[in-house]
């Protein structure tokens, strides 16, 4: 395993079930901090475009502004990562962030296969073989 690789971790659908709640504010919270992240690097492109004077070169005050809003933008980004890395840990595979789509690794007979779930679904109810994805899924 390479350094900084979670391990598979293997569960139940009703290990899944029981991770559906911190998997729903996980979601909640990782849109949120993406809107965070977009925001800020629109506000450092603005600063890049107003902040230059006639030859292009960046006033201090903006350079200071900019390097600011880079490190603000940078603590966005690993608490992004690490909570996809928290629910990772937990089993929870977080595969379209729009949709609220998530996958659990799991075992169906011999079989690793994902269990498949979508946030507007009251609990996981589907599961799909690891390269069939989505489309592939059936019910439990």
């Amino acid at each position: 395993m390479a350094e900084g690789e979670i391990p598979v971790k293997l569960i139940s659908v009703e290990e899944a079930n029981s991770l559906l709640p911190r998997v729903r504010r996980a979601l909640a919270s990782l849109r949120e901090l993406r809107q965070r992240v977009l925001r800020a690097e629109a506000q450092i492109e603005i600063e890049e475009m107003t902040g230059s004077g006639s030859e292009g070169q960046l006033s201090s005050p903006t350079e200071a502004a900019i390097a600011s809003q880079m490190a603000a933008l940078q603590d966005l980004s690993r608490h992004f990562e690490g909570l996809l890395e928290e629910l990772q840990s937990q089993g929870a595979f977080v595969k379209d962030l729009e949709s609220g789509l998530v996958d659990f690794y799991s075992r169906r007979g011999p079989e690793i296969i994902f269990l498949c779930w979508r946030e507007e679904e009251k609990e996981v109810a589907h599961w799909h073989p690891l390269e069939g994805g989505y489309k592939n899924r059936q019910s439990i």
